[in-house]
């Protein structure tokens, strides 16, 4: 097992009670600075393995996810209206990222600019390339739409409001076991659009979309 599937599936210990995050998220969107670093701490350990699993290292993962979370702030207040889940939203947002950070060489700009999902943009003679965000959004919305509502619900539960599994399970009716096993798979359907997609300089990309 990786790094970052040990990070993302690390056992989750009992935790003080905290805000529900999007509770945090309305605070951000308030301007209440304090509510930022809650809000990072109870996201960060899902969005970081994610993260780690495309682009290969911490130094590089780290600096990203800061790039994540100053967009999460600067967009706090328009999270509720694009209806989306913050599970939807925050993979949305970190997956954009990953890819703008990989993106890179002009052979990684041309694919991305072939499969509609960035617009090639000039800044004097440099070329560079924008990631195409409603192309992008359709994307992570068909990869999440493959786990069922419970295994969404289960990693959001586990990741965003620190509940362990045995309190999943009591809380949703379900078995220690169905709790796990909803955890793994809901992982690992995440993991496929961060595997799948992630590559592109290795040419690993699942081009079937």
């Amino acid at each position: 097992m990786g790094l970052a599937h040990r990070s993302a599936l690390r056992a989750v210990a009992k935790r003080p009670s905290v805000p529900a995050p999007e509770t945090l998220l309305r605070a951000i969107a308030a301007g209440d600075n304090t509510a930022v670093a809650r809000f990072n701490a109870a996201t960060s350990g899902l969005l970081f393995g994610l993260l780690l699993r495309i682009l290969g290292d911490t130094a590089t993962a780290d600096r990203v996810l800061l790039k994540v979370y100053d967009e999460v702030r600067h967009h706090a207040a328009g999270f509720e209206k694009n209806g989306d889940s913050l599970l939807t939203w925050l993979i949305t947002i970190t997956h954009r990222k990953a890819l703008e950070q990989l993106c890179s060489s002009k052979e990684d700009q041309q694919f991305l600019i072939s499969v509609g999902l960035a617009t090639a943009l000039r800044s004097g003679p440099v070329r560079k390339v924008e990631i195409r965000k409603s192309v992008h959004r359709r994307l992570v919305g068909a990869t999440l739409s493959s786990l069922s509502p419970v295994e969404r619900k289960i990693v959001e539960m586990t990741y965003f409001s620190g509940m362990a599994p045995l309190a999943i399970a009591a809380n949703l009716g379900l078995s220690h076991e169905v709790v796990k096993t909803g955890l793994q798979c809901g992982i690992l359907g995440l993991y496929n659009l961060f595997r799948n997609y992630g590559s592109l300089s290795e040419g690993r990309i699942d081009r079937a979309y």
